[in-house]
């Protein structure tokens, strides 16, 4: 999938970058939490940079904290985390300071959480969280130890995200399933982000001229040129295909129309027995969606919302009609 981007000027440091689902956030603060906890206090632009966010995600992070606790969700049962001044302040409320009574199911539960939470970049090796899970071992049932959680790793992304923060131009060979053509093409990485569980890299495409987003596992070669441009930074408005303030579009697509499903990002997907795909896709304008209609033919229909349903009809009709009166002119 390669995505055009409107380019925009330079964003100031700390602006929102591309959008996390709440699994991700969550997951985050599996590690956050322990970290600020242990210091009690640290100032936000240290905690920001510690973890890979900007200030306004640690921010958004840190408030959706503070309302989190356990039965019965009294004062002394809320994480104890507020900012002050700039500062991130972090209590151990009393409720978190007994000792907890976990079934076998719950504890194998919070080892696995853990040891992903491990693998997440900004987590402490040999921090807290670390030391909680070789107390759990022991206590870990039979056969338990020899599980091993591995996060799925992409090519490229750590380069990608070293280039982001330089401003290096890269050359890469990407393969494009929708055609099925390789390009060479010279990039600078603007901002290399997670969604849905594939990595994307929005950069400036020098082939095109225009800003664009790229899958990394698509990307099939990567060379560093030693040419460096502008830093620019890139926030959620400039990433129209992520934004989580769109409206969505469900579509049937049958096999016939499957370069879809590889071609474009989208929210959420199902099988179905017959082999066709339920996909649904942030809807960036009615346009977009009509021109998708006509080139996928039957193979694609619209499931929602309802005044879509016939948006392929329409727009076959439109281009009809200028076809004829095109033919009554000449």
């Amino acid at each position: 999938m390669v995505s055009k981007l409107t380019r925009k000027p330079l964003k100031k440091p700390g602006a929102r970058r591309g959008p996390r689902s709440a699994a991700q956030r969550v997951t985050g603060l599996l590690v956050m939490l322990p970290w600020i906890m242990q210091r009690g206090r640290v100032k936000i632009s240290t905690m920001a940079k510690q973890f890979n966010l900007s200030e306004a995600e640690l921010v958004d992070d840190l408030q959706m904290a503070a309302v989190c606790g356990v039965p019965p969700y009294t004062p002394d049962a809320l994480i104890d985390v507020y900012m002050d001044n700039g500062m991130v302040i972090a209590e151990v409320p009393l409720v978190f300071s007994r000792p907890l009574k976990l079934s076998t199911a719950e504890l194998f539960a919070i080892s696995v959480m853990a040891k992903t939470a491990m693998q997440l970049p900004g987590a402490d090796k040999q921090g807290p969280l670390s030391s909680a899970l070789a107390k759990l071992a022991p206590l870990m049932p039979s056969g338990a130890d020899s599980i091993k959680v591995e996060l799925p790793r992409t090519r490229y992304v750590k380069e990608l995200r070293e280039a982001a923060i330089t401003g290096e131009r890269h050359q890469i060979e990407y393969f494009s399933p929708a055609s099925l053509k390789r390009t060479t093409r010279l990039i600078t990485a603007r901002k290399v982000f997670e969604n849905a569980g594939r990595w994307y890299v929005a950069a400036d495409d020098h082939l095109s001229g225009e800003d664009r987003v790229f899958r990394v596992d698509r990307i099939e070669a990567l060379l560093a040129t030693d040419t460096f441009d502008e830093i620019r930074e890139l926030d959620e408005e400039d990433l129209p295909w992520f934004s989580q303030a769109l409206p969505q579009v469900t579509l049937r697509v049958e096999k016939s129309a499957r370069w879809i499903v590889e071609s474009y990002p989208y929210v959420s997907r199902v099988n179905n027995r017959d082999a066709s795909v339920d996909l649904t896709m942030s809807l960036t304008s009615e346009h977009w969606l009509g021109r998708l209609l006509l080139r996928a033919g039957t193979g694609v229909k619209v499931l929602k919302p309802k005044a879509y349903r016939d948006l392929g009809k329409r727009c076959a009709q439109t281009v009809l009609a200028r076809y004829s009166a095109s033919d009554l002119t000449s």
